[in-house]
């Protein structure tokens, strides 16, 4: 009886040698721990560990986004080809001559005339000259000689009759002289016959024939008439027609 309990006892202090060495091993192994997270606080088995610095941070962030290494080529060695001591090069083909392109002429665009709005024709003045100028004799007063001189004519409508209209007058003026006559006054002309007496003039001048209106209204151009001191041409026949309404 007391062998098996000196055996019991023994196994029972071993037992308990075994489980104190376990505790000082972890015990040391511990304190190790704590040893290396001390200098090492960011340590992969570290619970606790700080969170990185921003420098840190960055540097993660750099390496994320730059690219993978790509793959490193491997130089070959390639055989250069030894020429033949005799070499002689050969032609390998006469160049020809390569047309040049030449460029085509394109059509230049025509340009369109732009139609100009049509313009209004001017109308005619109401009364123009009618046929020449003539030079005669006067001798619608028996005995009046080369002391007379005067301007007379005949007016005509559009239908080419005698216009013996009191609204019109024939206007004479040059040399300081200023006289006017109605178509129809002088019927020794004809039935629209008209006269200015120039008086005694018999020499060369100038004087300004035109049909107005009895308000002054210019209703023809200026015509220029030249009297001569030739006794038989002392009277200066002018006529006028109407072109339109006046």
């Amino acid at each position: 009886m007391s062998t098996d309990y000196n055996v019991r006892d023994k196994s029972e202090n071993r037992s308990l040698d075994i489980l104190a060495a376990l505790v000082i091993v972890l015990t040391v192994m511990v304190l190790l721990c704590y040893g290396v997270i001390f200098f090492q606080p960011r340590i992969f088995f570290n619970p606790f560990k700080p969170a990185p610095s921003a420098d840190e941070q960055l540097a993660v962030l750099l390496t994320k986004q730059a690219p993978p290494p790509g793959p490193q080529s491997t130089p070959t060695a390639t055989n250069t080809p030894q020429l033949p001591p005799t070499w002689t090069p050969t032609a390998t083909g006469t160049p020809t001559n390569t047309p040049t392109a030449t460029s085509t002429p394109t059509n230049t665009p025509t340009p369109t005339r732009t139609p100009r709005p049509p313009t209004a024709t001017p109308l005619p003045p109401p009364f123009t000259r009618y046929g020449d100028i003539t030079y005669t004799k006067y001798d619608k007063t028996p005995g009046t000689g080369c002391w007379w001189m005067g301007i007379g004519g005949q007016v005509w409508n559009r239908q080419g009759e005698p216009l013996a209209d009191a609204n019109l007058r024939i206007h004479v003026w040059g040399g300081g002289f200023d006289g006017q006559s109605t178509p129809g006054q002088f019927p020794a002309y004809g039935a629209s016959g008209w006269e200015v007496y120039l008086g005694h003039h018999d020499q060369e001048e100038e004087w300004n024939v035109q049909v107005i209106h009895v308000n002054g209204t210019a209703l023809s151009p200026v015509y220029k008439v030249k009297t001569t001191s030739d006794c038989n041409s002392n009277l200066v026949l002018i006529n006028f027609k109407q072109n339109r309404s006046y």
